[in-house]
């Protein structure tokens, strides 16, 4: 995939966020560093709801790519960056925000907080990247 398809499928992705996020958890999400809390939100919200009936791993993998892609968007459009997709392991590829010689797997650490650890903060970890990504 040529990196325009890749940031096209991406933005769209977190267009579908947005919706996904107004409509089934009545959050908006403006695309402000700010509203990555509104985002931690839904992922503790989808935690719990793990918790209490494991969803299917195609429903997990379809929300963590797009509020993946929404907290990529904001990252890239507050520091820079670019999309890219890791073919290394063809099983298991996986798409990351690239800025300098830094990558962001922001998808991957949505599927962390869903599937293992609540208390990280998506809006820490973009806090945190923006830091290292400076640097």
């Amino acid at each position: 995939m040529q990196l325009q398809q890749l940031s096209e499928l991406m933005q769209a992705a977190a267009t579908d966020a947005v919706h996904y996020a107004n409509e089934e958890h009545h959050i908006t999400l403006d695309h402000s560093l700010d509203s990555l809390a509104l985002v931690d939100s839904v992922l503790s919200e989808l935690h719990q709801r793990e918790l209490a009936q494991q969803h299917s791993a195609e429903m997990i993998f379809t929300l963590c790519n797009m509020l993946g892609a929404y907290i990529g968007e904001v990252f890239i459009a507050a520091s820079g960056g670019q999309w890219q997709q890791n073919k290394v392991d063809s099983a298991a590829p996986f798409i990351y925000v690239q800025y300098h010689d830094k990558e962001f797997p922001f998808g991957s650490v949505c599927y962390y907080k869903i599937m293992q650890d609540n208390a990280i903060s998506l809006k820490n970890y973009v806090k945190q990247a923006m830091a290292n990504a400076m640097q």
